[in-house]
Formats: C-alpha cells, structure tokens, sequence
C-alpha cells in the first residue's frame, strides 16, 4: 500500500477501537457489522457503499470511515465476542487485514 493508503487504514482502525466511542460488538456478518457505543448508547451500523461508513440506526447519517475500496470486496469475520477480522481491497489492487479489538459488554 501507498503512504496514503497506509495512513487511511490505520485511521480506520482507530476510529473503530477509539475510547470516544467504546464501541462493543453485538453482530457481525460477512459485509456488515452492529455496534454499540458505550458513550452514546447508540446503535450504529458499519456499511459499504464505495466506502465503509458508520450510520446510526436510530438517527440516520453517515460518517466516512475509509474510502478507496472495490465495492463488495470486504469482509468481516467474527473470531470472538470482542474481535474481528476486517480484510479490504482497495481501487489500486492492494488488500489489507487487520483484527479490531472491540471494548468487552458493559
């Protein structure tokens, strides 16, 4: 991955792992997973639509998360109550995985 592409991904991650929103996991399905966030107490979704973007379920919107991947080429894999493993394709070919480490249930 180029600099650019490199620093978008781990942006990403953070954004997901973030003590702002203390996110914990309730399901994950191959091209969409539901969140809660502690802080919030919201439901949010994490989608694709020529990009991953977060929208909450009860009060719409959208925020962008990571753009530049071929659509429908992601996957989310649940491995346990906590963790996820998100792989990605991006426009220029190149792939990226990474396992996201959710805040355990309150």
């Amino acid at each position: 991955m180029n600099l650019e592409s490199t620093i978008t991904w781990h942006l990403f991650l953070r954004e997901l792992e973030s003590v702002n929103h203390r996110f914990e996991l309730m399901e994950v399905r191959d091209n969409w997973l539901l969140l809660h966030s502690q802080t919030t107490d919201q439901k949010y979704e994490l989608r694709e639509n020529h990009a991953l973007y977060l929208t909450c379920q009860n009060k719409g919107g959208y925020m962008p998360l990571l753009d530049n991947i071929k659509n429908h080429e992601y996957s989310f894999t649940k491995l346990d109550s906590q963790r996820v493993l998100i792989k990605a394709t991006r426009k220029d070919g190149k792939k990226a995985s990474a396992i996201v480490k959710f805040y355990p249930p309150k």
